[in-house]
């Protein structure tokens, strides 16, 4: 360590004559074993070194200093910023304070100190610090303190640590093992073959396994046999525990097992374990082990009842495919004989019009069949997103309504909207809009699927219960079609139920549409019942809760439809994004046949230059394809959401993708996008679309 003089060479150090006897005494057995000694007055704090051997932390430091601290106290604190490891640095300072020495000094003669000290180069050495009291009076209070490395001796222990360390974890790991083994097995007990006789080693089920410790043991099996096992077992217990056989039947084996059940409905495991052979191999002693089986039988029971319930789902789902290997063949066959026969007759428009509306309503079914199949896919894994969102429930009758009264009309129904019923208090809601519009949707789309030519459809919306939080709504749809009977009904929510095998020709459908309502619903923590009766009809009625938005106003359901309808499309310009150029075309024909002005892009990146070169406000609404290089739909929205010019957030965005699932479309609306219209894009749906977007944002919604 360091000094307020010069570090002493040897020959330099203080002679030990110069000190008193009792100093003398104390320096004679310090000197010959400490590597660094100094002296220290713990009263005044001054000191002087006595020895400082080379090669030690302290020389290095006086050294590197040749003016060290005259106070010891930061001598020491020195020597810790330089050598001590930051976690022990505060120990090391405190012990070796002079004030502290001093009032242990008053107490005892001597005491010590073993602390860890790093070099500059990184050495790791352990030293122990001797603390001896010297001359004492008035004015001083002397101390001799001395240092010496206790690497080896530190090393030595540590090294017998470890090895009683080692010997306690295998003993221990051994110990575990056994007690593992013993926990497994409720019975154990050890067998002398000779001599007939056993002795119970542990019963941790002393109240069924009621055995005597010891004693004969043929004469035992024989009890525990006619008392306990099961009747039809008791012949197999009796062979399989008859010792005066186990030595031959164990010539080669380790051990033999035994299944069998216990009168009281209980089914155990007896295992013979071999624990001693003679010098010729013969086997003279084993271990019988007893355990529980009955949770594994009930699962292999369980695991039987499941094999037997898949092999049922697997015809089920068999039949299913069959259904869809017929029903996607029928539309793609009529689709292919339509355009053959439109080759056929070039310059007939009548049997032109006619190919191209069958054309088209076979595309319509596959399409609906892909969607059932996805969606309930989804629904079945449970790999779909609740992702609650605040939206306009006004906006979603509409839309709905309006598209199922023009699909009503092309069949000949009469599809009524009860405004009666449709006085909205709470239109601003939290929840599941997607869920929400699909199974609405799901459920009309049956009715207008069911009803005949000349039939009729009715659906209302009506609120059920509210209070300042939350909101509960009735939605209904009833049709006077061909009703289901009672039996059906009970299973009508079951996966690819129909009615009649026959109802597959005439009413075209996965038999989907009610199931995945009924896991639609219970998503969104609502009810689905159907009160149906055979050449009646059906009425499906759903209730839903909601959370009720922020903004909060009344407004009948019919004005909002009669101020959507004035919207006029006309001279408003649309940026087409999409990187199929035949989907760019589809979308800008459809555009443009209702009055629209179409720009296009290939990609986001082609997008979000074009907008940022245009005047504010010179688009009215942007469509986005959401699969494309370079930079995706979503991340698109978000970069034109986030420029700061004054139509970025109002512009509307609206994403036209073959992503059909209800997490895509929730991803749209996370992005900033309005809405998410799916690809093949339906004309009359796209026109919608677009008039409630410019209309909320002429409201400013």
């Amino acid at each position: 360590m360091l000094s307020r003089e010069k570090t002493k060479t040897d020959d330099q150090r203080q002679d030990v004559n110069d000190y008193p006897v009792k100093e003398q005494y104390v320096l004679s057995r310090l000197l010959p074993e400490y590597v660094s000694l100094y002296r220290i007055d713990l009263n005044s704090g001054k000191y002087e070194i006595l020895r400082l051997d080379a090669n030690t932390n302290a020389r290095q430091l006086a050294e590197k200093d040749p003016h060290p601290p005259e106070n010891f106290d930061e001598y020491v604190r020195r020597y810790a910023d330089n050598f001590i490891l930051d976690e022990e640095k505060e120990e090391f300072i405190d012990w070796h304070l002079c004030a502290n020495m001093k009032r242990r000094l008053l107490h005892e003669e001597k005491f010590t100190y073993h602390y860890h000290s790093v070099s500059k180069e990184g050495k790791d050495s352990y030293y122990e610090a001797y603390v001896v009291k010297g001359k004492t009076d008035d004015e001083t209070f002397d101390a001799f303190l001395g240092y010496r490395n206790i690497d080896s001796i530190l090393y030595k222990e540590k090294e017998i640590q470890e090895k009683l360390q080692k010997a306690l974890n295998e003993a221990r790991l051994g110990n575990e093992i056994i007690s593992s083994i013993a926990r497994t097995y409720q019975y154990i007990s050890r067998i002398d073959i000779q001599a007939d006789y056993f002795e119970e080693i542990s019963n941790r089920d002393v109240e069924h396994l009621k055995y005597i410790h010891s004693g004969t043991l043929s004469e035992n099996n024989k009890r525990v046999c006619r008392g306990l096992v099961a009747e039809e077992y008791q012949d197999a217990f009796e062979k399989f525990t008859d010792i005066s056989t186990l030595p031959e039947r164990m010539k080669d084996e380790e051990s033999v097992v035994m299944e069998y059940r216990m009168k009281d409905g209980s089914w155990h495991s007896l295992r013979f374990i071999e624990k001693k052979r003679d010098e010729t191999g013969r086997l003279t002693h084993v271990l019988c082990a007893i355990r529980s089986i009955s949770d594994a039988k009930r699962r292999e029971q369980t695991l039987i009842y499941q094999v037997a319930e898949a092999k049922k789902d697997a015809a089920v789902k068999t039949r299913f495919l069959s259904n869809m290997s017929h029903d996607i063949r029928t539309p793609m066959n009529g689709i292919i004989g339509m355009v053959e026969l439109a080759n056929r007759y070039p310059n007939d428009p009548e049997i032109q019009q006619k190919c191209r509306d069958k054309i088209m309503d076979s595309s319509r079914y596959l399409v609906s069949l892909v969607n059932d199949i996805l969606d309930m896919n989804k629904l079945e894994s449970g790999d779909i997103v609740d992702q609650e969102l605040t939206f306009d429930l006004t906006e979603i009758l509409s839309r709905i309504n309006t598209e199922k009264q023009l699909q009503a009309a092309e069949k000949n129904i009469e599809c009524i909207v009860d405004w009666e019923k449709s006085e909205l208090s709470h239109i601003l809601l939290t929840g599941n809009s997607v869920y929400l519009e699909r199974l609405l949707n799901a459920i009309s789309d049956n009715a207008v699927k069911f009803t005949e030519p000349g039939g009729r459809i009715h659906v209302w919306c009506k609120e059920k219960f509210a209070d300042e939080k939350r909101v509960v709504y009735e939605f209904g749809c009833a049709d006077n079609g061909p009703g289901m009977s009672q039996e059906f009904v009970a299973h009508a929510f079951d996966l690819f139920a129909q009615e009649k095998e026959t109802s597959r020709s005439k009413y075209e459908g996965t038999g989907l549409g009610l199931p995945i309502a009924k896991k639609l619903a219970d998503r969104m923590g609502g009810t689905i019942r159907i009160e149906s009766k055979e050449g009646t009809g059906t009425t499906v009625i759903m209730t839903i809760p909601f959370k009720i938005g922020e903004a909060e106003k009344a407004r009948k359901l019919e004005d909002f439809v009669k101020d959507q309808n004035t919207i006029s499309l006309e001279g408003l310009r649309a940026l087409v994004v999409d990187d199929n150029e035949l989907n760019r075309e589809i979308a800008s024909f459809i555009l443009e046949d209702n009055g629209l002005l179409v720009d296009c892009a290939k990609d986001g990146l082609e997008a979000i230059g074009k907008f940022e070169k245009s005047e504010p406000g010179y688009y009215d609404v942007i469509l986005m394809d959401i699969m494309m290089p370079n930079l995706n739909g979503w991340d698109t929205a978000r970069r034109i959401r986030s420029m700061k010019r004054s139509d970025a957030e109002r512009v509307p965005v609206i994403a036209m993708s073959a992503n059909a699932f209800a997490e895509d479309i929730i991803n749209s609306r996370i992005s900033g996008m309005d809405e998410h219209l799916t690809k093949p894009l339906e004309p009359a749906r796209l026109v919608n679309v677009l008039k409630d977007c410019i209309w909320r944002r002429k409201h400013k919604l």
